[in-house]
């Protein structure tokens, strides 16, 4: 694939591309084979299953919508190429589409589905409880996987509630959580983190001590959400969404969840105050009498 991409970006060079768009292009084709190396995939090979694969994986790393829509356009330019070219005998994205400019939210779990992966994890040694850790501190902050991933012993305050946060742009925010997960901190953070990161401060360490990736996170949710039966709509995005809707459907103010969510612009926390209405509508519908009857 590598030889292929760089004919590609000479092609494009002898179209009078700009240098911008062959700089985004040629990062934007090596995270495609990068995404391609991990999953086992044959270039040759991909269709529009792996395509939509590959945009789900951009939206999981929440990223700008423009900027996964670009990533995407690369993808289908060089898959034209190949065609053209008779690298490959057709173009196999030719009808697929492009992604919305607006990043789609995903479904959001319902409590009791939330519930099930929580249960799900049996604690038997430091690993499962520091998955257990994560997936509670996942519900019960809404923090981003990456901020998460980031977060130090230093960034906990167990009798205070409360994770201090660095966010998009460097900014600083506080997060309380509750009392289950304060109680599982308490333990965390006295028998398992010290055994587990061997004098490494991060708070959520691999096996090895070091901090753990965020494929390492993917896979972690991702398997106690198979094991639970939900494992095709659940990823450690979800999670955050799951937590917006849950605050909104319990009345927590939009300017309040906005700060906690650590978005820069009330707007985007609007997006979920849209689905959680939609919500209320459905629930309304199944159980007042006189919409059911109607209905």
């Amino acid at each position: 694939m590598r030889r292929d991409v760089v004919e590609f970006i000479a092609y494009l060079v002898m179209r009078n591309s700009s240098t911008h768009t062959l700089k985004a292009y040629e990062r934007d084709l090596s995270m495609f084979e990068e995404f391609l190396k991990e999953r086992g995939y044959d270039y040759r090979r991909v269709g529009a299953k792996e395509y939509e694969e590959f945009i789900a994986h951009l939206r999981e790393r929440d990223l700008a919508p423009s900027t996964v829509q670009r990533m995407a356009a690369a993808v289908k330019s060089f898959y034209r190429f190949l065609a053209m070219y008779d690298r490959l005998p057709y173009n196999p994205l030719e009808n697929v589409h492009l992604p919305s400019s607006e990043k789609p939210l995903p479904k959001a779990l319902s409590y009791e589905e939330v519930v099930r992966i929580l249960n799900a994890v049996e604690i038997r040694d430091e690993l499962r409880f520091r998955d257990k850790l994560l997936l509670e501190m996942l519900y019960a902050t809404g923090i981003r996987i990456s901020e998460a991933l980031q977060m130090s012993v230093l960034d906990v305050d167990v009798e205070g509630r409360f994770v201090r946060v660095v966010g998009k742009g460097k900014k600083e925010r506080i997060v309380p959580f509750h009392s289950r997960v304060a109680e599982l901190l308490r333990d965390y953070l006295r028998d398992v983190q010290p055994r587990i990161a061997r004098g490494n401060p991060v708070l959520f360490p691999n096996r090895r001590g070091g901090r753990l990736s965020r494929v390492g996170a993917w896979k972690i949710v991702k398997n106690y959400a198979v094991k639970v039966g939900l494992g095709k709509k659940v990823h450690p995005h979800v999670f955050r969404h799951t937590f917006a809707t849950h605050m909104l459907l319990g009345g927590c103010d939009i300017r309040i969840l906005q700060e906690l969510l650590g978005h820069a612009s009330v707007a985007t926390t609007e997006r979920y105050l849209k689905v959680s209405l939609a919500r209320v509508y459905d629930v309304y519908m199944k159980t007042h009498p006189l919409a059911r009857i109607e209905g």
